[in-house]
């Protein structure tokens, strides 16, 4: 198996040669920590992605982790690839390259559990896609009250302390909170989203698309983290 190792972001100004640099944002269960006798152990859909493209293309793989604002903002200026759950939308296609999808989600809204309040004020991950529905809202001239958040666990934990009365989420991440919280989504998913790799060259992108194609048609993309 190739290596992957972990660095953070004071390792950033090193300069690593014949080693992919992958930016990953945590966020469950795209990437995150779990805390095990030997420390805490990354892992997760994304992670485990990023395994099989290091063993299939034969190449070690440096992880570094980022906020998801800064990986969707700057992240190919300084990595190989970019991954964390990220939704392929018309506005990131032009600063990002994108793999073919290796997931189909959509955008959902969480409330707390048998809250039947109106929903009036609402958390939104910054850069996330539920930002910008919550900005078109806006345009279209509807008033929304919204607190931006950088982390998912920011806008969970906002519902749960009723800070806001929803939060936006990823439909695969919402799926796996409302396993471990008192969570339900709200109504129908708002949009339907592909789910893609930002990749820096085009040489890397064929590579990595041929790999999605194989791994989609065996059913190696695991979502039950």
């Amino acid at each position: 198996m190739k290596k992957l190792s972990l660095l953070f972001v004071l390792f950033l100004g090193i300069t690593t040669f014949g080693i992919l640099k992958v930016g990953i944002a945590l966020t469950k269960p795209y990437a995150y920590f779990e805390k095990t006798n030997e420390g805490y152990l990354l892992k997760g859909i994304d992670v485990n992605l990023v395994k099989m493209i290091s063993n299939d293309l034969n190449e070690d793989v440096d992880i570094y982790i980022t906020d998801f604002s800064d990986l969707i903002k700057n992240g190919l200026k300084k990595y190989d690839l970019i991954i964390g759950g990220i939704h392929i939308n018309g506005e990131r296609k032009k600063y990002i390259k994108f793999s073919i999808p290796y997931l189909t989600t959509g955008l959902v809204i969480l409330k707390l559990k048998n809250n039947s309040t109106e929903l009036k004020t609402y958390g939104v991950k910054n850069g996330s896609t539920g930002y910008k529905k919550v900005l078109d809202w806006i345009k279209e001239g509807k008033k929304i009250d919204y607190i931006v958040y950088e982390t998912n666990e920011e806008c969970l934990e906002a519902v749960l302390k009723c800070k806001v009365d929803g939060a936006f989420f990823d439909l695969i991440n919402a799926v796996y909170l409302m396993k471990k919280y008192p969570v339900e989504i709200y109504g129908e998913p708002l949009t339907k989203n592909d789910i893609g790799i930002g990749i820096k060259s085009e040489k890397l992108l064929e590579k990595i698309n041929r790999l999605i194609i194989k791994y989609r048609n065996n059913n190696l993309i695991k979502t039950g983290e």
